[in-house]
Order: structure tokens, then sequence, then C-alpha cells
């Protein structure tokens, strides 16, 4: 049984998310299955409205897309930006997954939208683990770009500072920017990989 907590300052009873434990060597699968199990369990009991995966790095497209031939997930969770596309193979199995999602009516959930790099030796000047982008033309960009995948949802940022500019992007979106400008931006912002070299 998964365990109802009260959520944040809300206070709101909430079952326990349960973060791929078992993709970062931290569980076995038979550990992950049990939860899984235990998830499922949640909802038939009324605990629990939905079960989604979610997950970081280069490998979680490839992971989403195993996850999703086992169960009927509700929701994907995952990475998704300009920088991210430029890599042929998590572009491939990231497409290969919304279109799975599309399929199943399973809602895809993209973080990193505004992602810039990790902080590396620069002054962390946000409680984000890594650097967001800042000035709003390049959060438009970012947002506008993500925002133009049909279907998707953007998470917002875990910070109170940049979500300002994230909403106000959001509620300008018209159309993706073309290539030439996100790559341009690439450029000027000098975005890197948050999660090292892709496999």
């Amino acid at each position: 049984m998964i365990e109802k907590r009260p959520f944040g300052r809300t206070g709101q009873p909430s079952t326990v998310t349960v973060f791929g434990a078992a993709a970062l060597a931290q569980a076995s699968q038979v550990d992950a299955d049990r939860t899984l199990e235990a998830a499922v369990e949640a909802r038939q009991q009324g605990l629990a409205r939905f079960i989604g995966a979610t997950g970081h790095g280069w490998a979680i497209a490839t992971m989403h897309r195993r996850s999703l031939a086992r169960f009927d997930f509700d929701s994907v969770l995952l990475p998704f930006n300009f920088l991210f596309a430029q890599n042929e193979r998590y572009r491939k199995t990231f497409d290969e997954v919304l279109a799975t999602c599309r399929e199943r009516n399973v809602a895809v959930q993209i973080i990193k939208s505004i992602a810039r790099g990790p902080w590396a030796t620069t002054d962390r000047t946000h409680a984000m683990w890594h650097q967001p982008l800042e000035s709003q033309e390049d959060i438009d960009r970012a947002v506008h770009w993500n925002l133009g995948l049909p279907g998707i949802f953007i998470n917002t940022v875990g910070d109170l500072a940049p979500l300002p500019g994230v909403l106000e992007a959001a509620s300008r979106f018209e159309r993706r920017p073309p290539d030439a400008k996100m790559e341009a931006m690439l450029e000027s912002t000098r975005m890197t990989s948050l999660f090292g070299l892709p496999a």
C-alpha cells in the first residue's frame, strides 16, 4: 500500500511519488515491479488517480519506451529542449515515445525547457540544480519551441524567480521559432548538457 501524506504547505493528502529508483540503481527490478503493483492497488482503492513514469538523463526516452511496453501509464515526464533534439538518438527515441503516447492518449510532460546547463564554476543565482536561461527573449524561444510540439505539457520551473518569465512566454505562444533562431540561441547562451555526454 502506498502511504498518503500531507503535501507541502497545502496539507492536501497525497500519495508518495515513486521516482525511478530501479533506473538509478537504488532498487532492483523486483522492487520496482512491487512498487508498481502497489501503485495499481492504490489506484484501485481510490488512493491514487493516475500512475506516471518520470526520469532524467539521456537514456530516459529509451527507458520510457520500455516502460510503456510493459504497463499502460497515464503520463510520462522527461527532459526535452532544442539542445536535446540535436542528439539524433535521443530525438528518435523521444519521437517514438511521443507517438506511442499520442496513440494511447498518455500525457507527455516536458521538463528542462529553459535549462541552460550545469552550474559548474558559475555562481548560483537561482534555487535550481541547473542554470536556467535568463533573458526573456531566450525563455520565449525555448518555451515556444517546446510548445510547438502538439499535445505535450510543459512543467514549470522549480524556482520562483524565472517562473513569471516562463508563464509570460507560454501566454504569448503563437508558433514554434525556426531552427535558425534556436541554433543562434544555443550559440549565444552556450547551452550544454545537464547529463554529461550522451551515450
